[in-house]
């Protein structure tokens, strides 16, 4: 039906000049080595071809009017993508002798309505939306956008200032995080052409009643702040740069019960980036990035034994997105939390860091990348991390991480048609090794490495 709504609304374009009507269609293959466990002689490895579809309507009705929807195949885990040949039902002893089950289901990744107020400098826009702050390592949701408003001011043409909320969790009870909102103050001035300088200011709360631990009913609210600097810009002798930092403070958790101990937050993030582009042939450039990690306050007695506590201040950078730097450590292999195992599942306070996707939570690292255009239609880049665990989660674990190269080519066989492949190459640090606890003999620490290619249609 959806699909069918967008077919006659692409008829019926032709009568506004101002409407696009367009979508992509991505086909990828990726194989991964080695990429769960960083053991050759495991499990950790798969290849898989993949299909991701996006349709969208932008309709610019009139000047400062305008509303935008766009489908995306997929749910939240998928990020749009669905694995080829997938048996979604059909329990047929021999698939390949029966048609693979349908697509999949289309979700409405956006739609929202942005407009301007006539006669006044003042917009809103509400709806499903993307939401990125800053250079996406506190919160970007652009994957598959937020519920949201936005009003916004642009009193001269150089400077934006814009109030916002976005719904984090809305229940009908009043259960376990029954409520979470997060609001905003955003103000961009642009200096000079090209370069900006910007001020983020957002509290996120939470309310919500329940079992908190061990059967103890109460309330456990947060007030919990982010408070970001940032500047972008390019000069016009070819340097080109970024620059983010982020302080947070608050309670993560301010509990009822006397029984439970508030938890505070107090994480740091920063960013720097400088680039120096040669004509429109080469580009060189260097990143450096850290975020804090929460601090064990007793861990067990003996070596290599787990935190018994991690105190009533969690030190660690919280963040909400998906901020992918590598292809392989950040997306995939995430940090080693105990004897024996990589990253796991967690939540706030202290067991932020999540195995995959997890930001710059007790993370630094420097970047060298050089690319270059040989031709209009290509292009190469490679991308060099050395990667540091800022504090240990195991009793006298290592902290580097290790290194990793990523490779990107792509190349426009049609301008509406490219081709793109991608490599990374993960040595891993002293902070896998194997710790004299553990006993497993077959417990190694092998490199890990990933290949994809993608071909993407735009129309």
């Amino acid at each position: 039906v959806l699909l069918g709504v967008l077919m006659a609304v692409m008829f019926a374009a032709e009568s506004y000049a101002a409407t696009e009507v367009g979508g992509t269609i991505d086909v990828r293959g990726r194989l991964r080595e080695n990429n769960n466990d960083l053991n050759s002689s495991r499990s950790g490895n798969y290849t898989v071809w993949q299909e991701k579809i996006n349709l969208w309507v932008d309709a610019k009705i009139a000047e400062g009017l305008k509303g935008y929807i766009e489908l995306q195949t997929g749910n939240g885990a998928s990020k749009g993508w669905f694995n080829w040949g997938v048996n979604r039902g059909d329990n047929a002893s021999n698939q390949m002798m029966f048609e693979n089950e349908a697509f999949g289901t289309a979700q409405f990744r956006y739609a929202y309505i942005d407009f301007m107020v006539p006669g006044t400098p003042v917009g809103m826009k509400i709806g499903h939306m993307p939401v990125i702050v800053g250079h996406s390592i506190w919160a970007d949701t652009k994957i598959w956008g937020s519920d949201g408003l936005m009003i916004y001011a642009v009193p001269i043409k150089e400077l934006m200032i814009a109030l916002g909320t976005i719904k984090g969790l809305e229940t009908a009870t009043n259960g376990i995080f029954s409520d979470v909102d997060m609001y905003g103050l955003h103000v961009i001035y642009t200096f000079m052409p090209k370069n900006s300088a910007g001020v983020n200011v957002n509290y996120l709360t939470r309310a919500g009643k329940g079992d908190i631990s061990g059967g103890t009913a109460g309330q456990y609210d947060m007030g919990f702040w982010n408070f970001m600097i940032t500047a972008d810009g390019a000069l016009d002798f070819g340097l080109g740069y970024k620059f983010e930092v982020d302080l947070q403070t608050g309670n993560l958790y301010d509990y009822e019960s006397a029984a439970m101990n508030d938890i505070s937050g107090s994480g740091i993030a920063l960013l720097l980036g400088v680039d120096f582009k040669i004509a429109d042939i080469a580009k060189v450039g260097m990143d450096l990035a850290y975020g804090s990690g929460d601090k064990c306050d007793t861990f067990g007695a003996a070596d290599y034994s787990a935190c018994t506590d991690w105190g009533k201040t969690n030190e660690g950078y919280v963040n909400f997105n998906d901020y992918g730097y590598t292809m392989i450590y950040e997306d995939i292999v995430g940090q080693k939390r105990a004897a024996g195992t990589l990253g796991t599942t967690g939540g706030l306070p202290h067991t932020t860091s999540r195995g995959t996707d997890f930001g710059l939570w007790n993370t630094m690292y420097a970047k060298l990348g050089a690319g270059v255009t040989p031709i209009k239609d290509m292009s190469v880049g490679l991308d060099f991390f050395y990667l540091l665990a800022v504090q240990e989660n195991i009793k006298k674990q290592k902290n580097d991480i290790g290194y990793e190269f990523d490779l990107t080519f792509k190349y426009n066989i049609y301008k509406n048609l490219a081709w793109s492949f991608l490599a990374g190459y993960f040595i891993p640090g002293g902070h896998y090794e194997k710790l004299p606890t553990e006993t497993d003999s077959t417990k190694t620490v092998d490199a890990a490495y990933a290949f994809e290619q993608k071909l993407s249609l735009k129309f």
